[in-house]
């Protein structure tokens, strides 16, 4: 972004733009490799554009979201169940998947180590409230 205004730091994050935000700290950051091998066909993206299209199909190569699914819901806001079920799985893969709340061990995990202090999950997530925790995930 070319000013911290246009970042939109305060806003809420969609779907979409998370999927673009943890696929690049996936890679570039912990160092993942997506596996291409795997099929992510979501039936709801039709209107994104190629670059948004990539990077869904990114994240759920990368086993972070869109996982076991037939539809994205790219234009979704983000839950802080979801984003630490997200942020998890960058760390921890399938670890914590097998629970009856999926995101409870997520965000509990998160919280223990000092990445995530509110465990509230139905928290709507902006986009620096995420920033911060993926800069105390480093």
């Amino acid at each position: 972004m070319p000013t911290i205004q246009k970042a939109d730091l305060g806003g809420k994050l969609t779907r979409v733009h998370m999927a673009k935000m943890m696929v690049n700290y996936a890679v570039k950051v912990l160092g993942l490799k997506p596996d291409t091998s795997k099929k992510c066909d979501f039936k709801d993206i039709s209107n994104q554009s190629a670059e948004l299209k990539g990077y869904i199909g990114l994240a759920c190569q990368l086993g972070l979201m869109g996982t076991n699914a037939t539809k994205f819901n790219p234009s979704g806001t983000v839950s802080r169940a979801e984003f630490g079920t997200v942020l998890s799985r960058a760390f921890r893969g399938n670890k914590y998947e097998n629970t009856k709340t999926y995101y409870k061990d997520h965000l509990q995990a998160l919280k223990n180590a000092g990445i995530i202090t509110n465990i509230t999950s139905t928290l709507k997530e902006t986009r620096g409230n995420i920033m911060l925790m993926l800069m105390r995930a480093k």
